[in-house]
């Protein structure tokens, strides 16, 4: 079709820069366009959720061990189970939600076109977007940009959070709870990332569970402590 691959490929270009916006806003997460070896695609994920299978348990167990390590006492499963769903939320909504303030860019990217790579403290370290695999379109109205984008959020993290880590009690309140939490809380810190006033961090729905390691103790934004809530 004639204009197709010049249409894709200014399309593919978009991503990168969208991509590369993202990057340079972010702290201490990366994101990239070239995927390595030890990149884990959100797809393949969903897919053997699909299949019946839990494909987060490794990371889970895998984090307990090295908290158990790291603070010499046993850590109760529910710990690394909320680190790891937190996680799981933070690789999809950080690309998504960084895109849609600071530009305003809708990005609807498949399972397909979504991966992540692990650090050595096994937090996500670097998110990696295929620019054929994602959509990316402007919406120049700053609210309908956030609500097509945390629509898109949704779609991608909901499947892995309805089923996620079966051996561990946790209600719907935590369980959503961090998926909300971990929307507002990436809009905030996007906010902040353009320049916008943030005011105060609220107090979460959800909750880490910090404080049950040794030596550690509740988030500021713990709802243990009571604050009030913001909304973003």
């Amino acid at each position: 079709m004639s204009g197709q691959p010049e249409r894709e490929s200014a399309h593919q270009d978009l991503v990168r820069h969208v991509a590369d916006l993202v990057d340079r806003a972010l702290p201490f997460t990366s994101v990239g366009t070239a995927p390595s070896p030890a990149t884990v695609w959100c797809g393949d994920v969903v897919a053997h959720v699909r299949a019946g299978a839990d494909p987060l348990e490794p990371w889970r167990a895998a984090l307990r061990t090295q908290m158990e390590q790291r603070h010499g006492a046993p850590v109760p499963s529910h710990v690394p189970a909320a680190f790891v769903l937190q996680w799981w939320c933070e690789v999809v909504a950080i690309p998504i939600a960084y895109a849609a303030v600071l530009g305003p860019w809708v990005l609807t990217p498949s399972g397909a076109g979504l991966g992540f790579e692990l650090a050595a403290g096994l937090n996500p370290a670097r998110i990696v977007l295929d620019p054929a695999a994602v959509g990316a379109e402007a919406d120049a109205n700053p609210q309908r940009c956030l609500e097509r984008a945390r629509t898109a959020y949704l779609g991608l993290v909901s499947e892995v959070v309805t089923g996620f880590a079966p051996e561990v009690r946790m209600g719907s309140r935590q369980r959503w709870g961090v998926v909300e939490d971990l929307w507002s809380g990436t809009v905030r810190r996007a906010r902040g990332a353009a320049g916008q006033s943030v005011g105060p961090e609220p107090t979460r729905v959800s909750c880490c569970f910090i404080y049950a390691l040794p030596g550690m103790r509740e988030c500021a934004a713990c709802p243990r402590g009571g604050r009030p809530r913001g909304r973003h």
